[in-house]
């Protein structure tokens, strides 16, 4: 896990141009996400979305929450490779409130 987290902080957190989505449905302008690779100096990235923060309840079924809940996590949308026309990267202090 200590892994994930530093690679998240070594690459740019991005928003997306409204695209559709290789599972079938749309994620609108504006969802954000992680380049978790970079393929040829820059020409395509892998990234993952993310959609709304969830937890598991202790019967084991999800549940929409907030990020301010110490269990949350992000629910990904897809994993995508997009190309530098389709992202806009973001600064730290805007992801922040995400």
């Amino acid at each position: 896990m200590t892994s994930c987290v530093v690679f998240f902080f070594l690459l740019p957190p991005i928003y997306l141009h409204e695209r559709q989505l290789h599972s079938g449905g749309i994620a609108p302008q504006g969802t954000d996400g992680a380049i978790v690779e970079i393929f040829k100096d820059g020409e395509a990235y892998l990234v993952e979305l993310f959609g709304g923060w969830l937890k598991f309840t202790t019967e084991g079924e999800m549940i929409e929450t907030s990020q301010d809940d110490p269990e949350s996590f992000r629910d990904t949308l897809d994993v995508e490779t997009l190309y530098p026309h389709q992202i806009n990267p973001i600064n730290p202090h805007q992801h922040s409130d995400k």
